[in-house]
């Protein structure tokens, strides 16, 4: 997904709103640290850009000029809170749902909610509980017929793992997928990148470190970045790709033709850009196949 208009607007936001975190009191730190996330933007900024470039360097910057390796460390621990409030729910949703495939993805696309910094949507970890009932009571945008082909076609799964907080609903979604039959590596970032889950914290979240492929420290997926073993899965015919978040929506489809009848997206249209480029209202669960 190519850069908008209204792409610039967020990427400052989520500028300052990480700044808050990382510099805390510090206005000097601060402003100087957006006036060279400013100047990155300026020298680094065309028509093709992805916005997951300009968002990864964003929060090297920060991170480098404040000596704070991962400022959303005390929120993902908070979000992660949430979601484990929220899992009893999911839980609850799928066991009623006669369609069992759908109402586990619609629970990921979901939870996908669950993400700070993005201008114009709003998430409250301490109301969520409340929200995430009404959330799956939406209407979802896709070729779900498509997405269960998909599904039952493919033994292998590389789930490409977003946020924390919602990763608490994936760790259940992914045993839900193992019981099928299904083997699943998950992939999470290297690296603290924005509020990403990374591979430490899986761990201390009880994931089976043995099919942890971490995707590299760049929001969605760089191919340029992104470990060789990560790479090898992605690119492997016989293994179905499912592309948690807005990030890996936003890189994954510059070459998704190269992952053409595997590749399943599953997010939240939280910003206009993404849900233009997606053909969809803002704010709408997408679960599709491509």
């Amino acid at each position: 997904m190519k850069i908008r208009s209204e792409c610039m607007p967020c990427l400052f936001d989520r500028a300052k709103f990480e700044c808050d975190l990382a510099f805390g009191d510090d206005e000097a730190g601060k402003l100087e640290a957006l006036m060279e996330v400013a100047r990155f933007a300026a020298r680094n900024i065309d028509r093709e850009t992805v916005p997951a470039f300009i968002g990864t360097e964003r929060g090297r910057i920060i991170s480098r000029l404040s000596g704070v390796k991962d400022p959303y460390a005390g929120l993902k621990a908070v979000s992660n809170r949430a979601g484990e409030a929220i899992l009893p729910e999911a839980k609850q949703y799928y066991q009623r749902a006669g369609d069992g495939l759908f109402a586990l993805l619609k629970i990921a696309a979901a939870a996908n909610s669950m993400e700070y910094g993005v201008r114009g949507h709003e998430f409250d970890h301490d109301h969520f509980r409340s929200e995430f009932a009404a959330i799956l009571g939406e209407e979802v945008s896709g070729n779900l017929e498509r997405v269960k082909e998909l599904l039952g076609r493919f033994d292998r799964v590389l789930y490409i793992l977003d946020n924390a907080g919602e990763v608490i609903i994936d760790r259940f979604v992914v045993e839900e997928l193992e019981g099928m039959g299904k083997e699943v590596i998950v992939s999470p970032k290297s690296e603290p990148v924005i509020n990403d889950v990374t591979a430490e914290e899986l761990r201390d979240l009880g994931f089976d470190m043995e099919r942890v492929v971490p995707s590299g420290s760049f929001v969605g997926v760089s191919l340029d970045e992104a470990p060789q073993d990560f790479k090898d899965l992605l690119f492997d015919p016989e293994v179905l790709v499912i592309a948690k978040g807005m990030g890996n929506y936003e890189t994954l489809s510059e070459f998704e033709d190269r992952l053409k009848g595997r590749l399943i997206y599953v997010f939240r249209a939280k910003c206009l850009s993404v849900a233009d480029s997606a053909g969809v209202e803002r704010g709408t669960l997408v679960i599709k196949a491509v």
